[in-house]
């Protein structure tokens, strides 16, 4: 369970769990707002739609080796592909960033937010946000400027 901090003070357990976060090798980097900024985006588009909603997390730590081995299925962004080979998912970076998907139940099936939708809550609660990949996915961080 991941809490949400405020002031340095455990406010209260978050909608997430640690390992929807963790790199396929089990590092888990977590800066405490990225989990503010996640309830946030979450509460946000929960009430604008009237229903409960799930953020799914896609990606959260992502190791240099992780990095590499997913450039080479997807290429890396100087090439036309989508993943950087200065990503904010690297643990150096202090467990800033997350790549993520907002789905909610529609009746007996599962309705994904669309991509442009879920980019404008988050451009409300991340410093960067990136919403133009294919799968629907956006990519949300708060690097430090």
């Amino acid at each position: 369970m991941v809490l949400c901090w405020q002031d340095g003070k455990a406010l209260r357990p978050s909608h997430f769990r640690m390992r929807e976060f963790e790199s396929g090798d089990g590092l888990v980097v977590i800066d405490p707002c990225l989990i503010q900024s996640l309830e946030r985006v979450r509460y946000q588009l929960g009430a604008r739609l009237g229903v409960e909603v799930e953020v799914i997390i896609t990606s959260g730590t992502r190791t240099e080796t992780e990095n590499e081995r997913l450039a080479a299925r997807l290429g890396w962004v100087e090439h036309g592909g989508p993943v950087a080979r200065d990503s904010r998912h690297l643990p150096k970076y202090g467990g800033i960033a997350v790549d993520l998907y907002v789905r909610y139940r529609r009746g007996d099936a599962w309705a994904v937010v669309p991509q442009a939708e879920v980019a404008d809550a988050c451009r409300q609660h991340f410093v960067f946000v990136k919403a133009d990949y294919e799968d629907g996915h956006v990519h949300a961080d708060n690097r430090k400027e």
